[in-house]
């Protein structure tokens, strides 16, 4: 279960010290492979971000859902992607059944400006849409 996933990766982030925490996500991010310039546009942009973030993604024959993300700038990056890499493969029933708030537990919240953390609300908030879509 998705709840699950990410109760563990807020407990083993949580054996992290602060500076360590940070360095996680840019290292998450030099795992992200790039987006195409062509679905980098405005429809499949993350408003309301400090820096620039894409996501595209959706369903595949067995209803798993698949989301993949771009950014500017290495925290948001590494942060999306720890983000969907928790979903990914998920059911879209359990993926559009998500909150905000129930990403509390991953506990990355705290590391992250008032911007980026309105920018990951609005990922998360993109992400159920897309399952429900």
């Amino acid at each position: 279960m998705i709840i699950d996933r990410i109760k563990q990766m807020g407990d083993d982030l949580a054996l992290l010290e602060g500076h360590d925490r940070l360095q996680y996500l840019v290292d998450k991010a030099k795992e992200v492979e790039p987006l195409p310039d062509a679905v980098k546009t405005e429809d499949n942009r993350i408003h309301g971000c400090a820096s620039k973030l894409w996501i595209i993604g959706g369903a595949d024959h067995a209803n798993r859902m698949s989301f993949r993300v771009d950014a500017d700038a290495f925290i948001t990056k590494g942060t999306a992607k720890l983000v969907t890499d928790i979903v990914n493969g998920s059911h879209r029933s359990e993926v559009a059944n998500l909150t905000v708030d129930s990403f509390t537990a991953l506990g990355i919240k705290e590391l992250l400006t008032a911007q980026r953390q309105n920018g990951l609300g609005e990922l998360i908030n993109r992400i159920i849409k897309i399952a429900n879509a």
